[in-house]
């Protein structure tokens, strides 16, 4: 392996495109010794074409059977959870971008039972199911697992899944909150009163009863991702855990420690996440030479479709933002594209975790069979954790 040189600064350790030395595995086993407890998940490509942009990744088409493996899989490699999305409308191109998928809470529920240890975070929008459905339908999930059911809460960035089916309430793109607000109240007061009263802006329950309560206490841990100001709010005052998505390493440290700093002003903690997308290879120069693999079947007509299905409040960010993937073919990944060996991964989710403050990180793998095991063999004991 090509030899680290003493003058090269840490972060250059970090980031480097060459090889990881000697040094960068001293320093590792040092770490790891003091390194604060971290939580690790798998994310699920439950929709078409998984999370990469690109025609040369595994398509992945909904299929129950991968997916129950998958998370069998992360079970064994010493994982601490697994997570699905929800998506009811995808983005074309030539891969068919996420244009069918299967629905996040069912999903969980079946894999309930394919599991034995791993928590199991579902994704819901307030505007599918009103509070009290919502309440015991957790509540039953949370049972069917022993209590490990997990709730990404969303308030839909993609209009177009939610205008198709009709259930659009009016000027929803200025009250969004105001209604997931309301909505997560009355789930939280149902999980936890005899009966509830609430006459709200949005809705309306007398006497209303959800039994049983569910197992985990005091509530199924909720998870949320967002940027504005009003959703890092609602992140920090309803969450146990904020996801943060950024591509830029410095952008994730400092939202997180500022979504910490505000949920201390609020009287709680919190939890920050951050999505990874893993291309491990033997060497640095296997790593580099199969991610210009995937980059070579880029599906540039999805990647632009995406920056026009978002929110009016968001689109013109979202579009921003699709050219500047669009002007860089590497960012075709969903999260934050960590490229390398073993060491470099380590490294980088160790930096993360020491000066970010960051408690959990959800991987991503252009092929998740691959991907998980190696992550399992090769990343874990990196970290100072067992497998299996």
């Amino acid at each position: 392996m090509r030899r680290i040189r003493p003058r090269f600064s840490r972060k250059e350790r970090v980031l480097s495109i060459g090889g990881i030395g000697r040094l960068t595995r001293i320093h590792l086993h040092l770490r790891k010794q003091n390194m604060k407890p971290i939580e690790i998940g798998a994310f699920l490509p439950i929709a078409q074409n998984g999370f990469a942009l690109s025609s040369n990744s595994n398509p992945y088409p909904p299929s129950f059977a991968e997916l129950r493996d998958i998370s069998r899989l992360s079970e064994e490699v010493g994982l601490d959870y697994i997570f699905s999305m929800s998506k009811w409308r995808g983005f074309g191109g030539a891969t068919h971008y996420w244009d069918a998928s299967f629905e996040s809470f069912s999903l969980m529920a079946a894999l309930a039972a394919s599991t034995e240890r791993v928590d199991l975070y579902a994704t819901i929008n307030p505007l599918l199911f009103h509070p009290a459905a919502f309440a015991k339908m957790a509540a039953t999930i949370d049972h069917a697992s022993n209590g490990r059911l997990g709730i990404n809460l969303i308030t839909g960035a993609t209009i177009d899944e939610y205008a198709q089916m009709g259930i659009l309430p009016e000027n929803y793109d200025q009250q969004r909150y105001r209604y997931a607000t309301e909505w997560i109240e009355v789930v939280k007061r149902l999980w936890s009163e005899a009966a509830v009263d609430h006459y709200g802006e949005f809705f309306r329950l007398e006497a209303c009863v959800s039994e049983p309560k569910p197992l985990r206490k005091p509530f199924p841990k909720l998870v949320c991702a967002a940027s504005s100001e009003e959703g890092l709010r609602f992140t920090a005052t309803h969450a146990d855990m904020s996801f943060i998505s950024s591509r830029d390493i410095d952008t994730i440290k400092r939202r997180s420690r500022q979504g910490k700093a505000l949920a201390g002003e609020l009287g709680k903690s919190i939890k920050t996440a951050v999505p990874l997308f893993l291309v491990l290879g033997e060497t640095q120069a296997d790593a580099d030479a199969y991610q210009e693999f995937l980059i070579e079947g880029a599906d540039v007509d999805a990647l632009r479709n995406m920056g026009q299905a978002q929110t009016a409040q968001s689109r013109k960010g979202a579009q921003e933002h699709g050219a500047q993937r669009l002007a860089d073919s590497r960012q075709i990944y969903g999260g934050l594209p960590v490229v390398g060996p073993a060491e470099r991964i380590a490294e980088v989710i160790s930096d993360l975790a020491e000066d970010g403050d960051v408690d959990s990180f959800l991987l991503l793998f252009a092929d998740f069979r691959q991907g998980l095991q190696m992550f399992g063999d090769r990343v874990m004991p990196l970290l100072g954790r067992s497998v299996g």
